[in-house]
């Protein structure tokens, strides 16, 4: 059997388990990362209904049959004819309990519609809707193999891709066409895209954590940060490295090694039953003991798998959340300096039974090289 296959089965199986222990009839998928992870599809203006007992049906159109065949064969396909609101209604009323769903990603608008379409076909004998926020996303924070594989796929394209970028920046590049570069390496080395808009900021604009690649130049003298990932199988990665001239100023060098070792304590402080808000603190701790504290103010990660940002969080703010096994999550401590220049170090780490496993490769140290690909 199709691993995707097989990781999809076992989901819908989870869910519906859920589904029975709360006296639910149904739970009904209408964002497409839900659906994908639930059924193993990824096309748009799709919804997955998925009963708490027998097949679940995929409600799509025919711009997706084949893909629909294709990618999830153990699941009954519907290619709608109406709006899928409608489309669901009509299944629904052939079951019995309430239709679950996650009110996070479906409008005040859709909600109502289809409740009136469900009490006007007779299934407010049944309850109607409920609400049920947490069921999936729970299972989304525990990556199963199929999924630490598929984030080992976009890593191993984003360094390579990586390779290739280093070789080809030189001074004079602007930060759109550094960034273009990049994003051509990775879809050259097997991504199926990036898994968010490429970050490449040269020296101030890297002050800026999300800054947006513009006209300025890169020049030997410039610090560049760049923050990228591929994607590979519906999944991302996240990675962000800073690529530093061949005469560090003195600032940028304290800097640099700051977050190195923030990074590192960070790392070393992940681990199953860890509270998310600890790992946070392993990271701010070390530069606060540099005189950085406040040149910190992001948190110190993020899980990430479908989306590029998932739960957990790691942060000051994440109140008493614990690392488990199954987790993957960035660390990525950084300080940033208005006007002058930012560094950010990132990396995707496993959380294990035992403690955790960083997956991402790429060297980090800094070297001693007359060359611009020092980082």
């Amino acid at each position: 059997m199709d691993t995707t296959v097989a990781a999809s089965r076992r989901r819908l199986r989870q869910l519906q388990r859920t589904l029975k222990s709360r006296c639910l009839g149904a739970y009904v998928a209408v964002s497409q990362v839900e659906v994908a992870y639930l059924a193993g599809f990824r096309g748009e203006d799709s919804w997955l209904l998925v009963p708490a007992r027998g097949r679940a049906t995929l409600i799509t159109d025919f711009r997706f049959a084949e893909d629909a065949a294709e990618s999830c064969p153990h699941v009954c396909r519907l290619l709608r004819k109406n709006p899928p609101a409608e489309e669901t209604a009509v299944l629904v009323r052939r079951l019995r309990g309430r239709l679950a769903y996650n009110p996070a990603h479906m409008t005040v608008a859709v909600r109502n519609r289809l409740a009136r379409l469900l009490a006007a076909g007779g299934a407010r004998r049944a309850g109607g809707l409920a609400e049920l926020p947490d069921a999936v996303s729970e299972m989304r924070l525990i990556k199963d193999e199929t999924e630490i594989g598929a984030i080992q796929g976009a890593l191993r394209i984003a360094e390579r891709a990586w390779r290739y970028f280093l070789r080809r920046i030189q001074p004079g590049m602007t930060e759109t066409r550094l960034a273009a570069e990049l994003d051509y390496a990775l879809r050259s080395n097997g991504a199926e895209g990036t898994a968010f808009p490429t970050i490449c900021a040269v020296g101030p604009s890297a002050s800026r954590p999300h800054a947006r690649p513009g006209s300025r130049r890169l020049t030997a003298a410039s610090v560049l940060l760049v923050d990228f990932g591929a994607v590979y199988r519906g999944y991302r990665c996240d990675l962000t490295r800073v690529v530093l001239p061949a005469r560090i100023r003195p600032d940028v060098r304290q800097a640099y090694l700051a977050v190195l070792a923030a990074q590192a304590a960070a790392i070393r402080a992940a681990g199953p039953g860890v509270r998310a808000v600890d790992v946070d603190a392993a990271a701010r701790g070390v530069l606060a003991r540099h005189g950085l504290a406040e040149a910190f103010g992001h948190g110190t990660g993020h899980g990430l798998g479908l989306e590029v940002h998932e739960g957990p969080s790691l942060s000051p703010k994440s109140g008493k959340e614990v690392l488990r096994p199954g987790m993957i999550v960035t660390i990525e401590p950084g300080v940033y300096f208005r006007g002058r220049f930012g560094i950010r170090i990132e990396d995707d780490v496993l959380i294990t039974g035992k403690g955790r496993r960083v997956l991402s490769l790429l060297p980090k140290q800094i070297r001693r090289a007359n060359s611009r690909s020092r980082r």
